[in-house]
């Protein structure tokens, strides 16, 4: 029975310690931005922000006036009017008309062996000679001083990309009990604690929704032309870019922009299956890692029940008493990390068998390399 106890403690408890430690050891080191205070330099340099925008009418005015608040100077926004078919490109050129810092490029065609948004950034950034590009989402709020402060840390530090995570909008229920388990299970897999570790260049991480990178760097690895095919290609170019030499960061900034992500339960299976399959080019262990962590937890936890139940070992209740505060724990922290009520962990019976849901389809999605994107059949290719 000793032997049976030293084995559910080191697949049990263990492991998910090692998980909070390192996600919490992890977050520091993400969130430095937000006491950070580095000077801007003088002179500040040029910059460009690029916003791709595909059939965005219903937001795209806002997401304008909204990046349009920066208060860097001299910054110039471009956005790239992709292949739109509601009336984006019209209120794009209506609003450049009125704003000169507004300059607006229309995409009509999606060559050959491109995705959509990784050609329109492409188009979009070739006659660009800022010394930064920073590539923002159309449905991105940033605050006035996002890229200020991006840029002045990335100059001090001596970063050439930088790539930020936003504060995740949840206005539904489903929103808020998934998605910030969705994210912790992605940086569990991924080993998000690493991206930010300049020893390893192989491994790295990034957030397409904001990611600014030295003009420089962009060029030299072929800009999105090097990801062309990539469906979640903001990974795939900062991998690039961290394996050539590059400083590379993500970080935590929630303090600096907002994003609402999936809107509801249909959304979230698809667009995190993209995300985790593309994240993983198509390998099913980084999923089948964290499935087979939430497996053997509810699995040893039932049965360390039946034997406590059966012999009342002060020795098992301890080590099972423990699993139980250190997950609780943990998840009550993620959710607050993410800006929910900590009382979500609750709900736990409800969302991790949602949470391996996504997970398996993650899965069959890498064994299928097709995902449903936006309406359309996208194809995932393998790294």
């Amino acid at each position: 029975m000793l032997i049976a106890l030293l084995l559910y403690i080191l697949i049990g408890p263990l492991p998910w310690l090692v998980l909070a430690v390192g996600a919490w050891s992890g977050h520091r080191r993400m969130n430095r931005l937000v006491s950070d205070r580095s000077p801007r330099p003088e002179p500040p340099p040029t910059l460009s922000i690029v916003v791709p925008a595909k059939d965005e009418a219903a937001g795209i005015r806002d997401c304008v006036s909204r990046v349009l608040l920066q208060d860097y100077p001299g910054a110039e926004l471009v956005v790239i009017d992709d292949r739109s078919v509601d009336g984006t490109g019209a209120i794009l050129d209506a609003m450049s008309a009125a704003e000169p810092r507004l300059k607006v490029v229309h995409v009509t065609d999606l060559p050959a062996g491109w995705l959509g948004k990784c050609h329109a950034l492409f188009v979009g950034t070739e006659k660009l000679d800022s010394e930064w590009l920073l590539f923002v989402d159309s449905d991105v709020g940033l605050k006035p001083d996002a890229a200020r402060r991006a840029i002045a840390l990335a100059e001090h530090r001596q970063y050439d990309a930088l790539s930020l995570m936003p504060r995740l909008v949840a206005p539904t229920f489903w929103e808020r009990l998934l998605l910030p388990q969705l994210a912790v299970a992605w940086g569990a897999a991924f080993q998000i604690s690493l991206t930010n570790d300049d020893t390893r260049p192989n491994h790295a991480l990034a957030n397409g929704q904001f990611f600014l990178i030295r003009r420089s760097w962009y060029a030299r690895v072929g800009g999105h032309g090097a990801v062309k095919d990539r469906i979640v290609e903001d990974v795939a170019l900062m991998r690039i870019l961290k394996a050539a030499g590059a400083r590379t960061r993500l970080m935590s900034g929630q303090h600096l922009a907002q994003t609402r992500m999936h809107a509801d339960l249909r959304r979230m299976f698809h667009g995190w299956a993209r995300i985790y399959a593309g994240s993983s080019g198509r390998s099913v262990w980084p999923m089948v890692s964290v499935l087979a962590l939430l497996l053997i937890t509810v699995a040893g936890i039932a049965i360390a029940a039946t034997i406590i139940a059966r012999t009342h070992d002060p020795l098992w209740t301890a080590a099972v008493a423990t699993h139980v505060a250190v997950i609780i724990g943990f998840i009550a922290w993620t959710y607050r990390v993410a800006g929910q009520a900590a009382w979500h962990v609750v709900l736990l019976p409800l969302a991790w068998p949602m949470v391996m849901a996504i997970l398996t389809y993650s899965i069959r999605v890498c064994a299928s390399g097709k995902v449903d994107w936006r309406g359309n059949a996208v194809t995932v290719n393998r790294d």
